[in-house]
């Protein structure tokens, strides 16, 4: 006899989650139920409008604080927030540390000067 594995690619990776004895289906999700985001750590500050995303540089720039170069395509934890709109076009802000010093830089998206990701310094 031959013992046959017929294993798909969407079985490779289990997607198990824990149910409480305790939870059921009417008191809504697992997240609801736990009291966590869906997004955990990243949604801490979503009641105040603003989330934590990864943001890479799009340029070079030369931070104030302490003059250092950081190169474009540096990624930091940025916080990102809506702080106004071009007519129905949202302005985020993004907001990330400098990883030399303590001073913090701020991009803000522009599209009244261009409709395409545009984004303009801030403060460095």
């Amino acid at each position: 006899t031959v013992l046959r594995h017929d294993n798909h690619m969407g079985e490779r990776k289990g997607v198990n989650k824990y149910y409480p004895p305790e939870w059921n289906p009417d008191k809504g999700s697992l997240n609801k139920f736990h009291g966590t985001h869906a997004l955990r750590e990243r949604a801490r500050k979503l009641d105040q409008g603003i989330l934590r995303i990864r943001f890479e540089l799009p340029y070079n720039i030369w931070c104030n604080g302490c003059g250092n170069h950081v190169g474009m395509g540096v990624r930091y934890n940025a916080d990102k927030s809506k702080v106004g709109n071009y007519y129905s076009t949202p302005i985020w802000k993004f907001r990330m540390k400098c990883h030399l010093c303590d001073n913090y830089i701020e991009f803000q998206t522009d599209p009244k000067v261009c409709m395409q990701s545009h984004v303009v310094i801030v403060s460095l």
